[in-house]
Order: C-alpha cells, then structure tokens, then sequence
C-alpha cells in the first residue's frame, strides 16, 4: 500500500490539472489527447508501483512516456506550450530518488547523467540553442540534489535496517546464551586443564612402565607431577573463584610456539618446528591454542611421533599446519581426550573468521590445518564519506536555495539600473559569502552562525562606502533566510541542547539590526534624527514579524534533534535490555559449571600433587586420570562432542 499510494496521488492530481481544468481554461479535449494522457498516466502509475524492485528500468519508462506524452498533445499549454503532462514529469525525480536509495553510487551517477543527457536531447527542439547551456545546468542541479536526497534516505533506511539486525541477533543471542556460555566455558577448561594432566598420564606411565628398567624416570615423574600438578591446581581454583562472577579466564601471557613445542620434546614428543612468524595479539592467543590442542592429541594418539609444526603467511592469512606419521608406540592416554578438542580448534578459529580442517593423513597419521584470515580493513569509513559528500551536495542546494531571492533581485538590479561592473560584483561575492558557511551547519553549528552575523554586515558596509548606492540597499533585504537555516542548524546538531534557544534570539537580533542599518541609510528628505527614529521603528516592526519565522526554524530544529535522540535511544535500549537478558543466563550458566567444576573435577586434581609428595606413583597416575575422566564427563554435558575417536577406555593402559 505504501508502494503504490505515491503513484496514484500522482495521477490523481495529473487528471486534476489536465484535463480537469480543462474545460474552465478553454482547452479542447479531444478524444485523442484524452487516451494519451490516460495512457501515460495509467503506464507511469503502474511502472512507479515496481520502482522499488527495478528502479532503473522503470527510470528509463517514466522518462520516455512523460517526453513522448506531452509531445503528443503540445496545443495543451498549462504554462507554456507542450506541458499537458507537467505533474506527471515530477514521476522522473520520484523514480531517481528509488533509484539513488537502493542502488549504488555509480549506478545512482549515471541514471541522473542519462536524465540530463535525455532532457537536453529534448531541449533541442524546445527552444534556441544559446539556452541549451543554462538548461541543462539546472536540470543537472535538479537531479543532483534529488540524488542526493534518495542517498541519504537510504542511508537512513540501512541504519534503521542494521538497528533491527543489531536488535535480531541480541535476541539471538538471548535465546542461545546458555547454550553459547557452555561451549566456550567447555573450551576455556578443556584448553586450561587437560594439556596439564595428560603431561601427567604420559610422563607416569612411561615411567611406570619403564621404572624397573630405569629408576631415575620414577623420581623425575614424580617431581614432574608435583609441579605440574600444583599448576593444574592453581589454574582449576582460579577459574572455579572468577568464573561466577563474570570475569575473563586467567592465563599466563601466551609463550611463543618454540616455547611450546620445547615444552612437548621434554614430554618424548619428536617435534620440528618453523614458526618464525610475526603475528598480532589476537591471532597469537587463537595459534597458540589450537596447536597447543592439536599437540596434546598427538600426544594422547600418537605417543612418539614425529610432529611437524608449522606457521606461516600469505594473501589469504595466517596458516597454522599440525601434522604427525601415526604413533611410535601404544598409546597410554588414549581414552582420555574430552572428545571436543576438534571442535574447540574450530571455534577459536570462527573467531577471527578463520577455519579448521581436521582429518586422517595419508598413508598414516593426523593433520590439522587452520588458516586465520588477515585483519579486516573496515569498510564503513569509505560508506561514511560517500555518506558525506551526499550531504554536501544536499547542503549545496539549501545553499543556492538561500540565494535564489538575493540573486534574482541583483540579477533585476542588473538588467534595469546596469551598475558598474565592480560594485555587481561586490554584491554578489557579498551574498555568497554570507550564505556559503551553510555547508558546515551540521559539523559547527554555533560557528556558522556567528559567521553568518559577521557577513551580514557585508551589505551594510558595501552601502556606507558608497561602494553600492544607498537608494539600492534593498538588494540585501532578503538575505536573512541564511540566518534561518542556520538557527534550525544550531537546534538540530549544535552543542548544548538547552542553551540553543539562543540562536534564535541572536539571528533575529542579527537580522534586525542589519535592517535597521539599511533602513537607516536610505535616502529621505527628512532630517537625520527622523530618519533614526523611522528606521528604528521599521526595524521593530520587522523583529515582531519575523520572530515567528525564526522560533519556528528553532522548534523544528530540535524537534528534529528529539526525534532522532529518541529513535536512537530507543534502538539502543531495546538492545541493551536484551543483551543484559543475555548475560545473566550466561552468569546463571557460568556458577553452575562453576559449581560442577568444584565438586567433580577438582577433589580428583588435588590428590596428583599430594600423591607425588609421598611417593605414590600409582596413585598420581590413578589421580590425574580420575580427574581427566571427571571433566570429560562434565564437559560432555556442556556442549556437542566431536571426537577424533569414537573408542573410550575404561581401564587405563599401562
């Protein structure tokens, strides 16, 4: 309905003007003209209803059925001969403003250049040629001010359009909190926790294994299960102290990966390394922790191996290569993985909008291979300086609009009186000086119209110097409409919302003053304190007039200041009350795996450090698999498992 309504008041009020007035103008409505103004009417009505879905295309239509139209029927003359279909030309500007606010910038340039294009084709046959030039600048002016209107509206519109996604996917988010906080709680654990005690499984059972054989394993596992285990310890406290409230995971500064691949040749793993790249914070955390993940599964699948570890750069990123030939010997963790560790890669790497690939390696092994996309350069700066220019064009019309009455009292003042050269030109450089500071009314409200008080005088002193006649002061009568705008400015955008009722009061009073000015040096017979009084009485009477004007360009600057302090308001909190949904089914989420974690997993992680105090071998290595299988269990109820290996030992190898 809203499609379609423009259209028809459109036609409506063609048929109003012609033929409706017809008859009173003395227009003879023939058969003929009727059925071709009706006929355009109804192909223009019909072709703007689709202008949303192809504004181009139905562009070129209006344009060509209004031309040939009023070509059809040229004895019909509203105002001068050939514009039977004068409201329906008005169709061309509506098609160009759907065009400029649903397609892109060069498709908006060249429709308008094709319109002009088309109308000076037209204007060929319309009138001399010595005109050709003036016309086709204003229709140039006419669409170019119209395209940029439609640029902004669609800007506006995508800004509405990105709060209603902002507001979509916060609701999203709502809704999957819970099950959003438990994967990356899953993760965060998984990552703290498990490298630490697998270290222990490993390092224990080989000297377990081992112990008859060489001794000295049994003493350096213990010690190395002391030490790492008050790690693992430390790490479980703290995340079981800090996830309740909200906080960040803790975490020591992430070591390079030489350090880590060093840490895993001490647990027997043969690791070659070529990582000698420089990478950001960011996509260091996210390296780090999936080769950290993809080294521990070598270590529980592949005990022994040969690992290739690799990092390196090109256009596409940064890419992360993990690979092993397939296990040396049994292995003695492989029932401990928490069956999530490839999908905890993939998420880290989703991150920063990378991937992970996992799999089988021929003819033997595994491999894992994350690539992490460059830093993305935003784009949003280049959409907000075409955003920019189409506000300067806008600005440029208010600008030229503010002059037309100044500029068509000089131009008459020209053509009548024939002044000197030097003063026409003085007043004209005078009247665009004092209107161009409109350009920057959105950016330094407040300064424009202080600049704007300053070159009113321009026309005062142009006047006192003699340099324009005293009797010809009138030309700068009506350049206070400058003044106007800039009021509705400092309402709409400037600084200190409460205080802008003064821009009203100071551009009356600047206006004013100007007038009386100009009042006062007309010529007169009468003496010159007559004169004063007359000129300050006339000055009065202009303030009571044009008072109205200007606290009306206040009230609908911040009118429009309210509505869009509103509007944003509005989008902003209905985002932030869902996000603040969000997040306290996330802390509800957080204390019960807080809760979980301090029950299951943490009595078993405590007994690894005590058992290797006293000696007991056996007991580490029983402990430290109690509390890896204890966190499998509760990570299995945190989120989707995706394993490596489907096969789960109940009884440890030794």
């Amino acid at each position: 309905m809203t499609n379609w309504a423009l259209p028809v008041l459109l036609a409506v009020a063609q048929l109003a003007v012609w033929p409706g007035t017809a008859p009173a103008r003395g227009d003879e409505v023939t058969a003929g003209r009727l059925a071709v103004v009706v006929a355009a009417v109804v192909v223009v009505t019909v072709a703007l209803g689709f202008r949303a879905r192809v504004p181009v295309p139905v562009t070129a239509i209006v344009a060509v059925v209004a031309a040939v139209g009023g070509r059809l029927v040229p004895e019909v003359a509203l105002f001068v001969p050939g514009d039977a279909l004068l409201v329906l030309s008005f169709a061309e500007l509506i098609a160009l403003f759907s065009v400029s606010a649903r397609c892109s910038r060069r498709v908006t340039a060249l429709t308008a250049g094709g319109l002009v294009a088309w109308q000076g084709v037209l204007l060929l046959d319309d009138g001399p040629i010595r005109d050709l030039p003036l016309d086709l600048l204003i229709n140039a002016v006419i669409y170019g001010v119209v395209a940029a209107a439609g640029r902004a509206r669609g800007r506006w519109v995508a800004e509405r359009s990105a709060a209603a996604r902002r507001l979509a996917e916060a609701e999203r988010d709502r809704r999957e909190a819970a099950g959003a906080e438990r994967r990356r709680l899953a993760r965060e654990l998984h990552d703290v926790t498990a490298h630490h005690l697998t270290s222990i499984v490993v390092n224990a059972s080989t000297a377990r294994f081992l112990g008859a054989q060489r001794p000295e394993l049994v003493t350096e596992s213990l010690e190395f299960a002391a030490r790492t285990g008050r790690q693992a310890l430390v790490d479980l406290r703290q995340l079981v102290t800090l996830i309740p409230q909200g906080e960040g995971l803790p975490g020591p500064p992430v070591p390079t990966l030489s350090d880590l691949a060093d840490d895993f040749r001490q647990l027997g793993q043969v690791v070659v390394a070529d990582v000698d790249v420089a990478v950001g914070a960011a996509t260091a955390e996210v390296v780090h922790a999936i080769a950290r993940e993809a080294l521990t599964n070598t270590l529980r699948y592949a005990p022994g191996a040969t690992v290739r570890l690799s990092l390196t750069q090109d256009a596409a990123g940064t890419r992360l290569l993990v690979e092993d030939g397939g296990p040396a010997g049994e292995s003695s963790a492989g029932g401990l993985g928490g069956g999530r560790g490839v999908t905890g890669m993939r998420e880290r790497a989703a991150s920063l909008g990378g991937t992970v690939s996992a799999g089988p390696r021929q003819p033997h092994g595994w491999r894992v291979h994350a690539v992490l996309p460059p830093a993305a350069s935003a784009p949003a700066g280049n959409r907000m300086r075409r955003w920019v220019r189409s506000r300067v064009v806008l600005d440029a019309g208010l600008v030229a609009l503010t002059l037309v009455v100044p500029l068509s009292g000089l131009a008459a003042y020209v053509t009548e009186d024939r002044p000197a050269p030097a003063a026409a030109t003085l007043a004209l450089l005078a009247m665009i000086a004092h209107a161009v500071p409109l350009l920057w009314r959105r950016r330094r409200p407040w300064t424009v119209l202080g600049v704007l008080a300053a070159t009113a005088g321009l026309g005062p002193l142009l006047t006192a110097t003699s340099v324009v006649p005293a009797d010809d002061g009138w030309l700068f009568l009506f350049s206070g409409g400058a003044e106007l705008v800039a009021v509705h400015a400092v309402a709409a955008y400037g600084a200190r919302p409460r205080l802008t009722w003064l821009a009203a009061v100071a551009g009356l009073t600047s206006t004013v003053l100007v007038l009386g000015l100009l009042f006062a040096m007309q010529p007169t017979d009468a003496d010159r304190m007559s004169t004063v009084v007359v000129a300050v009485v006339l000055a009065m009477l202009a303030a009571v007039v044009l008072a109205a004007p200007f606290a009306g360009c206040w009230l609908t600057g911040a009118a429009a200041r309210r509505r869009r302090e509103r509007r944003a308001a509005r989008e902003e909190a209905a985002v932030a009350t869902v996000a603040a949904q969000a997040e306290q089914r996330a802390l509800a989420e957080r204390a019960r795996v807080a809760a979980g974690l301090r029950d299951a997993v943490l009595r078993h992680a405590a007994r690894v450090p005590q058992a290797a105090d006293e000696g007991d071998l056996a007991t580490v290595l029983e402990a430290a698999r109690e509390a890896l299988a204890a966190m499998r269990l509760m990570l299995d109820g945190l989120g989707p498992v995706d394993r490596r290996t489907m096969e789960v030992s109940s009884s440890p190898s030794a």
